[in-house]
């Protein structure tokens, strides 16, 4: 058995983050402003998710980039990562 820790993210901006995990979620509340990962649309209070194959690790640079709204910039990310897998904050 595999132990995970669940790690929960606020981006107010344009960033970057390495996934390092085994699960991904990106979660846009209803009214932000637009958010894009690596060039795909969130919709307005959507949740777009990325899951890994058992005993596979997602490492990919994700790249946070807001669009212009009457909102404010919003996106939370949730990671479940593998305890063993080092240092992954």
């Amino acid at each position: 058995m595999r132990k995970t820790r669940t790690i929960t993210e606020f981006f107010g901006g344009n960033d970057f983050i390495v996934s390092n995990c085994i699960s991904i979620a990106f979660t846009r509340p209803t009214g932000a402003n637009p958010a894009y990962i690596n060039g795909m649309p969130v919709g307005d209070g959507q949740t777009f998710t990325i899951n890994q194959n058992v005993g596979e690790i997602d490492t990919t640079n994700y790249e946070i980039v807001f669009g212009a709204g009457a909102g404010d910039n919003e996106l939370y990310v949730v990671r479940v990562v593998p305890v063993d897998f080092g240092d992954f904050e």
